[in-house]
């Protein structure tokens, strides 16, 4: 990609669709060249008497000022600005051009709608309006320059002229208006389908994920099982024998079916952060028994890192365990980077619930905050996590008709902001 140019005033977000109309607008200027080459030698062959040299010389420029174009092209910084330019500059020779032929009653002036209607296709408002504005003088100056053959005009063709440019002035500001709106409403609608299709594939992921943990539970059930009745047999012989083996088997039995234990608390937090446990019916919630909640279910080992707070505010219908998920994580995640603290306010305004999770740990570069929420993508060494947590956490806010920011700068820690609507709301907004 070109390398951005510097704020001229008229750069916006439209280099990249610039970059590639420039291509088209070359081959556009081709065509007038050839086409404004067989007018005139038509005019000429029907009506004589128009100034030859005069007129080929302009269109000459034109011919001369595409070839640079298209030989400078790749070279370009900035599409945008030399779009823009080639379009005033043409608009100032098409003026040239009807000046030489013929002036204000030269019928081809409707032309000038064709730059104004490039630029808000290619460009946006601002291109848009100062080329409309230029055309608009442009077209006006025609009525000031003299014109030959203006002498032949009936005494009321002033009049007649002064309302074609009114016209023009009025039509020029209408195409201007409506393609630009056109055009920005399709960019919406093109972002909001791109969005949208970007959440269906994070819940396809999102399922995905959850089949697996549900199907590795399912298969290292049977197995498990086995392991924790042959455990409870194995404890109850070591107890049988003689000391001082009895006690040291049984303390190794014990450390089997405490292992065992946890293997089956791995299996069930994998399937809950895989989200199966977002399918639960809403119930009210306000934003102190939330934070007593998240105080609740912390482990033992991170109570002390944790510090809740809540500001008095509305009960909203929310989802409680999923909420409740999508903190543990966000904390989990945190002091499992290497956080000593962190910080999780909660209040509710407007029928939606905030969460705001901050914490002082290292922060996260610009390349890794970029990727966070991804499956399975991980900072931690491998064996300490699945990658999981931030994109089920994300995945769990999205189905709740909610929304996740987050904020990360290296050195200062990372804070992650939550905003959940009230479920009433969105199910009235969605039967609307």
């Amino acid at each position: 990609m070109p390398l951005s140019p510097p704020d001229t005033g008229f750069v916006g977000p439209h280099d990249d669709r610039a970059e590639i109309s420039l291509d088209w607008v070359i081959r556009l200027r081709w065509w007038a060249v050839a086409g404004q080459t067989a007018t005139v030698l038509m005019a000429q062959a029907v009506f004589g008497g128009l100034r030859l040299a005069a007129l080929f010389a302009l269109i000459g420029a034109l011919a001369a000022t595409n070839l640079a174009l298209a030989l400078w092209r790749r070279r370009l910084r900035a599409p945008r600005l030399a779009c823009g330019a080639v379009l005033a500059f043409d608009t100032l020779l098409l003026t040239g051009l009807l000046q030489v032929a013929g002036g204000a009653y030269n019928p081809f002036s409707v032309l000038y709608l064709v730059h104004i209607t490039l630029a808000a296709v290619v460009l946006g408002s601002r291109w848009t309006w100062f080329l409309a504005g230029l055309a608009v003088a442009c077209f006006g100056m025609l009525f000031l320059l003299p014109t030959p053959h203006l002498h032949h005009a009936a005494p009321d063709m002033s009049l007649h002229l002064r309302g074609m440019w009114i016209a023009f002035a009025v039509a020029a500001a209408l195409t201007a208006y409506f393609v630009v709106h056109l055009t920005t409403a399709l960019e919406r609608r093109d972002e909001a389908l791109a969005a949208m299709r970007e959440r269906v594939s994070r819940h396809q992921r999102v399922a995905a994920v959850t089949t697996l943990a549900t199907g590795a539970a399912h298969e290292l059930g049977t197995p498990l099982a086995t392991i924790a009745v042959a455990s409870k047999e194995l404890e109850r012989a070591v107890r049988e024998l003689p000391e001082p083996h009895a006690s040291r088997l049984a303390e190794d039995a014990g450390l089997i079916r405490a292992e065992l234990e946890r293997c089956r608390g791995i299996l069930d937090r994998l399937a809950t952060d895989a989200g199966q446990a977002a399918g639960e019916d809403p119930g009210l919630l306000g934003p102190e028994e939330l934070a007593a909640a998240i105080r609740a279910a912390a482990a033992a080992r991170e109570r002390d890192c944790l510090h809740v707070t809540a500001r008095p505010g509305p009960a909203l219908s929310l989802a409680r365990g999923a909420l409740l998920q999508v903190v543990q994580n966000l904390a989990r995640n945190a002091l499992e980077a290497g956080a000593t603290a962190v910080r999780i306010e909660v209040d509710s305004a407007e029928g939606r619930m905030r969460l705001r999770v901050a914490d002082d740990g290292a922060g996260m570069e610009h390349h890794v905050l970029e990727r966070a929420g991804e499956p399975f993508f991980s900072t931690k060494a491998p064996g300490s996590g699945l990658g999981l947590g931030l994109f089920v956490a994300r995945s769990l806010v999205e189905q709740m008709g909610g929304r996740l920011r987050i904020d990360s700068t290296p050195g200062r820690g990372t804070e992650v902001c939550v905003e959940v609507p009230d479920a009433r709301r969105e199910s009235g907004t969605a039967s609307a």
